[in-house]
C-alpha cells in the first residue's frame, strides 16, 4: 500500500491494526489519526469494534491533553504565562473528558494566581538602598548634598517615614537636627521634618518646622519647587486646624512671590477644591495653564482641571482632561504606570456611559501597574467589568483568579464572592 494511500485510505480494520500498533508505542498522535481514519470507514464494522476504538480514541486523546498540560506547566515555570495559556486554551479541543477539562481550568487558576502574587511582590522586592535611591531621584543636587552630610540616622529616618511610621521618623530627624554638629547647616531637613510631623498629626510642631525652612531658604532660588511645596503642607495643615482664611492668605500670598509660575496656582487650585470654592479653584488652574505654556505642560494641573470639573458634575469636561492626562501617559508607553487616581475617575465616567470596553481596559492596566497596593481591587473590577461585557467569560476568569489570590481580609474575601456569584466561578 502506498504512502498516501495508507494516509487517506486503508480499511477500517488495517486502521485499526495501525492505531494499536502506535498505541502499543505510545504514540498518541499518530495513534489519534489511524483511530480517526478508521472510524471514518467504520460502516461495515460491527457495532463493539467500533466502540472499542472510540475508547482508544478517547484514551489518546487523554494522553496528548496532559502532555500539553505539561508543556504548559514548564513554560509556565519559565515565565511564559501567556504561552501556557494559549495552550490550556487548545485543551478542550483536544479532549472533552470533564476530569481534564477541570485540570486546565484549575492550572488556568494557579497560574493567574502565581501571576498575581508576582505582580504585587515586584513593589516589595526592592532593598533599603535601592528604595532611597528612587526617593533621592526626587531631590535637588543641594537637598541631596545636604541629606548626604548628615548622619546616617536621618536618611533611616525618610525610609521609616515612607514606610508610615512618621512619629518614629519625625523622632529621630529632631534628635539629629538638634546634635551640636549634625555635619551641615540643615536647611532642607527641617521641611522633611515638618512633613513627617504632619503625617504624624502634630500640626502646630509641624508648621513651626515648615517656618523655620521657608526663613532659611528665603533667598535660595534652588528651593522655589520646595518651598512650593512648603507652603501647600502648610495650607493644609492650617485647614485641618480650621484656621480657613489664614491658609487661604498663605496661598494666594505664594502666588504673589512667584507670578511667573504656574505651581502656585496649581496648589491654590486644588486647595479651593477640597474647600468648596469650585469657580475660584477652576480660575486658578486655568491661571497656571496659561502660565505653564504648551511646549512643556504639567499634566498635574490637567489632572487636577478634571477632578474639579468633576466635583462641579461637568462630566463631559472631567472626562476630556483625565483622558488627556491618561493618553498623555499611554503615549509615553507608560501603562503600567497610568495615574491611578486620574485613571479610576476616568474609568468610572466611562461606566456611567456605558461605554464598559473602555473602563474595563482601563482597570486590565491598572492591575498590573506599579499600584500594586490596590491590584485586588483593579483585579477585582476588571473581572466584573468582563463579565459585564460578556463576550470572553475566559479572560473575566483570569482576573478573578487573581483577585480571589490578593484578597486578605473578610471584606476583600465578600467583594470577590459577589462577583463571582455575578459571573462564571470556574476558573
Amino acid at each position: 500500500m502506498s504512502f498516501l494511500s495508507k494516509l487517506f485510505g486503508g480499511t477500517f480494520e488495517s486502521n485499526r491494526e495501525d492505531g494499536d500498533d502506535l498505541f502499543s508505542q505510545k504514540a498518541w498522535g499518530e495513534a489519534r489519526l489511524a483511530y480517526e481514519r478508521a472510524l471514518g470507514k467504520a460502516r461495515d464494522a460491527r457495532q463493539r469494534d467500533a466502540e472499542e476504538v472510540r475508547e482508544k480514541l478517547k484514551a489518546c486523546r487523554l494522553e496528548l491533553a496532559r502532555m500539553r498540560i505539561g508543556e504548559a506547566d514548564e513554560l509556565a515555570v519559565q515565565g511564559y504565562v501567556e504561552e501556557a495559556r494559549e495552550i490550556l486554551a487548545d485543551i478542550p479541543a483536544i479532549c472533552d473528558d470533564e476530569s481534564i477539562r477541570k485540570e486546565a481550568s484549575e492550572r488556568r487558576g494557579r497560574y493567574e494566581a502565581d501571576e498575581a502574587r508576582r505582580l504585587a511582590a515586584e513593589g516589595e522586592d526592592m532593598t533599603e538602598d535601592d528604595l532611597l535611591a528612587v526617593i533621592a531621584g526626587t531631590w535637588t543636587e543641594a537637598q541631596a548634598d545636604e541629606y548626604a552630610s548628615l548622619p546616617d540616622s536621618f536618611r533611616e529616618a525618610i525610609l521609616l517615614g515612607h514606610d508610615g511610621k512618621h512619629a518614629r521618623s519625625a523622632e529621630i530627624m529632631k534628635e539629629v537636627l538638634g546634635l551640636e554638629d549634625p555635619g551641615a547647616e540643615p536647611r532642607y531637613a527641617y521641611f522633611e521634618l515638618g512633613k513627617e510631623l504632619a503625617q504624624a498629626g502634630m500640626s502646630e510642631e509641624s508648621m513651626e518646622m515648615i517656618d523655620e525652612f521657608l526663613t532659611l531658604t528665603k533667598e535660595d532660588e534652588e528651593a522655589v519647587e520646595m518651598r512650593l511645596g512648603a507652603v501647600t503642607v502648610k495650607g493644609s495643615l492650617l485647614l485641618d486646624l480650621n484656621r480657613v482664611e489664614e491658609a487661604d492668605e498663605v496661598l494666594v500670598a505664594a502666588t504673589k512671590e512667584i507670578p511667573d509660575h504656574y505651581a502656585p496656582y496649581l496648589n491654590l487650585g486644588v486647595f479651593l477644591r477640597n474647600r468648596g470654592e469650585m469657580e475660584r479653584s477652576l480660575a486658578a488652574l486655568e491661571k497656571a495653564v496659561e502660565l505653564m505654556g504648551q511646549m512643556h505642560p504639567d499634566f498635574r494641573v490637567i489632572r487636577e482641571i478634571g477632578f474639579t470639573y468633576l466635583a462641579m458634575d461637568r462630566k463631559d469636561e472631567a472626562e476630556k482632561n483625565l483622558f488627556a492626562v491618561v493618553e498623555h501617559q499611554a503615549s509615553q508607553g507608560n501603562h503600567d504606570q497610568l495615574d491611578p487616581e486620574a485613571s479610576v475617575a476616568l474609568a468610572r465616567l466611562y461606566e456611567e456611559k456605558n461605554e464598559i470596553e473602555k473602563a474595563a481596559d482601563i482597570f486590565r492596566h491598572l492591575a498590573v501597574g506599579h499600584d500594586t497596593r490596590n491590584h485586588f481591587t483593579y483585579n477585582l473590577e476588571s473581572a466584573r467589568l468582563l463579565n459585564a461585557l460578556g463576550n470572553n467569560p475566559q479572560l473575566a476568569d483570569r482576573y478573578l483568579a487573581r483577585a480571589r489570590e490578593l484578597a486578605s481580609n473578610d471584606s476583600e474575601h465578600m467583594l470577590f464572592a459577589n462577583v463571582a456569584d455575578d459571573g462564571r466561578t470556574d476558573s
